[in-house]
């Protein structure tokens, strides 16, 4: 499969590529610079020790018109114009939003969207054309880009599609990314919320690449909260 990643010239573009390189497909470094593009493509296989011929490199815009499914993982400040400019080329196509709001400067302040989260301006712009689906919002660079091992962590997948989470969630198995349905686009603002969260877990603690992990409370609990101990309403 031909999986494209617009703005896939920084850390998180990268390593998004790599997981999909990982998995046996093959990763189109998009950019609005090709040299920038071309660049990474060719860098990036030895350093990670995957097959050249799994990385190519484009215009976000060729990227998303030869792509199968395709990835956006540009900042929040560059998102939009992003998605107006593939918006022609992914009709019928799935859309994974990778973009979390994190302000470039500080990354622990968010710069919300009008529509309320990087997933939702996504579906906006893309109404009509294509299934967006909102994903890998809280997963390091670093966790993607070390493909060999688990990233110890969940992706929590949103979207208004049922079946285009579905495709994404099982691609993302193919990626060794372990990933649960969360609800739909409006529960986004929730899950891009805890980037900026993690971040500061980053620099306050010295965590190293904290993320989200869904876990299941023990069973053998001697107490559980019964509705007959409150006062009558």
């Amino acid at each position: 499969m031909l999986i494209a990643v617009v703005g896939g010239t920084g850390w998180q573009g990268a390593g998004v590529a790599v997981r999909i390189a990982a998995a046996g497909h093959t990763a189109i470094i998009g950019s609005r610079d090709p040299g920038r593009a071309e660049h990474l493509a060719r860098g990036l296989p030895t350093f990670v020790e995957l097959p050249t011929e799994r990385f190519r490199a484009a215009t976000n815009e060729v990227a998303a018109a030869e792509a199968d499914m395709v990835f956006i993982t540009t900042p929040i400040t560059g998102h939009r114009e992003a998605l107006t400019a593939i918006q022609p080329f992914v009709k019928g196509k799935i859309v994974v939003d990778v973009t979390a709001p994190v302000n470039p400067a500080n990354q622990i302040e968010n710069l919300w969207p009008p529509e309320g989260s990087a997933t939702q301006e996504a579906q906006a712009v893309l109404s009509g054309v294509a299934d967006v689906v909102g994903a890998l919002k809280n997963t390091s660079a670093t966790a993607l880009i070390n493909h060999h091992k688990s990233p110890g962590s969940d992706v929590l997948i949103v979207g208004d599609d049922l079946s285009a989470k579905h495709r994404v969630m099982a691609l993302l198995r193919q990626m060794g990314l372990p990933s649960y349905d969360v609800g739909s686009g409006e529960v986004c603002r929730t899950v891009e919320g805890l980037t900026a969260l993690l971040i500061y877990l980053n620099y306050a603690y010295h965590l190293r690449q904290p993320g989200v992990r869904i876990a299941q409370i023990e069973p053998g609990l001697d107490y559980l909260p019964d509705e007959s101990l409150l006062p009558p309403k």
